[in-house]
């Protein structure tokens, strides 16, 4: 287990109390999936939450996963698809422990797990899983919440604060992945989530394979 600003995420969510969920999709999800990928992509949100982003994907044409570790939020937002009539392929899974049973896409998304990881080794793992469900040559697109030095990082850690820098993210992410492109965005739409994000696009490095261990 790798330490990470929250760990409670099924208490959190059987108790409403979410405040980095949004009812919007956040303005760098548009914008990264809007930039980078095309209608009819397979695509799995890590730490999709109540859904906000999954739903906006399946109704632009996307073959959409979504996992959270959270069951609650996964009923809800199985839930809101029915209600909705939108098809998703619902998993609670753990990506870094067990992920193993979920599908190899052509893009991984998320918004707000990566920066989650308070440590090196752990924002490592989670790049290694993504890596495992991304095909070669595939996108990983992240929403993080930025800071510009390590000092930064570390000052909005005591605060409980998600924030890490462009080289904790080279640093994770290069044995897998090679960073094509980083904006700077807003993180949400909430006055809670409307703090700096850098979005990221990382693309699969082809002679690095998927491992489908399922564990880490």
């Amino acid at each position: 287990m790798y330490p990470q600003l929250t760990r409670d995420w099924e208490a959190r969510f059987r108790q409403g109390d979410t405040p980095w969920e949004d009812q919007d999709v956040a303005p760098g999800v548009a914008d990264l999936v809007r930039e980078n990928l095309s209608p009819g992509r397979s695509i799995l949100e890590v730490g999709a939450g109540l859904g906000a982003n999954a739903l906006w994907l399946a109704k632009r044409g996307h073959r959409v996963s979504a996992c959270d570790v959270s069951a609650t939020a996964m009923r809800e937002l199985r839930s809101k698809a029915v209600a909705e009539g939108v098809v998703l392929d619902v998993h609670v899974c753990d990506v870094v422990q067990n992920r193993a049973r979920l599908p190899c896409v052509d893009a991984v998304l998320d918004r707000g797990v990566f920066h989650t990881f308070t440590s090196t080794a752990g924002r490592s793992a989670f790049a290694a899983a993504m890596a495992d469900l991304a095909r070669p040559g595939g996108l990983w697109l992240d929403v993080s919440g930025a800071a510009e030095t390590l000092q930064d990082a570390e000052a909005a850690l005591e605060k409980g604060w998600p924030r890490i820098t462009l080289e904790q993210i080279r640093v994770a992410t290069d044995p897998w992945f090679q960073l094509q492109s980083a904006i700077r965005t807003t993180y949400g739409t909430s006055p809670e989530t409307s703090f700096p994000a850098f979005g990221c696009v990382l693309r699969r490095r082809e002679e690095a394979p998927p491992r489908r261990l399922g564990w880490t």
